[in-house]
């Protein structure tokens, strides 16, 4: 499979720079510990924020860290994604027998995110074990689900960034207040947040439907009624459908550097 022999040619070359590898990810813990002990200390002040326990919001953090880092991973290659476009080396990726999506997803890797998200998964577990939960099966298919509508929705994200670079020919920086932001926006309940700032990461960017929502129906809180958070995992992955099909559209507009 092409795909594996990207996968261990990437890793081969991580390896090659084991110390560096090594001190990026210890400051990679360090900045995740830095940002918990600031909601820790948050919380220190505040017994719950808009209804929302520690450990809750802590489990939010979990679910943000393995989600973005996850996809940062494996899908860099459209966050850089301008730099192919600058270097020509798009228009050898377009001759090529090969998807454009598939040969993407194989031009960078970053093994080292895999930290955070080891990190995430931890801190989720220490949530969910100090929140007190009647668990059931529905509970546990939407947070499956809630951990892969995060990965889609971001890789939508990184997707749409890389279709708008075709026309401008470089990453612009309002666009991190979509990808970076929304990180940052998803760490806390989505409902804190002023009313028209919640629909637009509810409807346009579907941050809530792995963050607010589905968590809302597994700790059975909330005004939104269960059905709808129960799938709103299923509705926010749909958003990654118009991110592609603008991709693929934008391409077919793409003119060659020249390089």
């Amino acid at each position: 499979m092409l795909y594996r022999k990207y996968l261990k040619m990437h890793l081969k070359s991580s390896f090659q720079y084991r110390k560096n590898m090594a001190f990026v990810a210890l400051n990679q813990i360090l900045i995740l510990v830095g940002e918990v002990l600031a909601v820790y200390l948050l919380f220190t002040q505040f017994e719950t924020v808009a209804g929302w326990t520690f450990y809750e919001s802590l489990l939010m953090m979990g679910v943000v860290y393995v989600t973005y880092n996850f996809t940062e991973c494996f899908a860099r290659g459209y966050d850089e994604f301008p730099k192919l476009i600058q270097s020509g080396e798009l228009d050898r990726l377009l001759i090529r027998p090969v998807g454009i999506h598939y040969q993407i997803f194989g031009s960078r890797v970053e093994f080292v995110k895999l930290t955070r998200v080891f990190i995430g998964l931890i801190i989720s577990v220490i949530a969910l074990v100090n929140m007190q939960i009647d668990w059931n099966v529905w509970k546990v298919l939407v947070l499956i689900a809630t951990y892969l509508c995060g990965t889609v929705v971001v890789y939508g994200l990184f997707v749409l960034s890389a279709g708008i670079s075709i026309y401008t020919v470089e990453n612009l920086e309002f666009l991190n207040i979509f990808t970076n932001g929304s990180k940052e926006l998803a760490f806390y309940p989505i409902n804190i947040y002023a009313k028209w700032l919640t629909k637009f990461f509810t409807f346009v960017i579907p941050v809530a439907c792995f963050n607010y929502l589905p968590l809302s129906f597994i700790m059975d809180t909330g005004s939104v009624p269960m059905w709808l958070c129960g799938i709103a995992p299923l509705l926010g992955m749909l958003f990654v459908i118009p991110c592609v099909l603008f991709f693929n559209f934008s391409l077919r507009k793409y003119k060659s550097t020249g390089t």
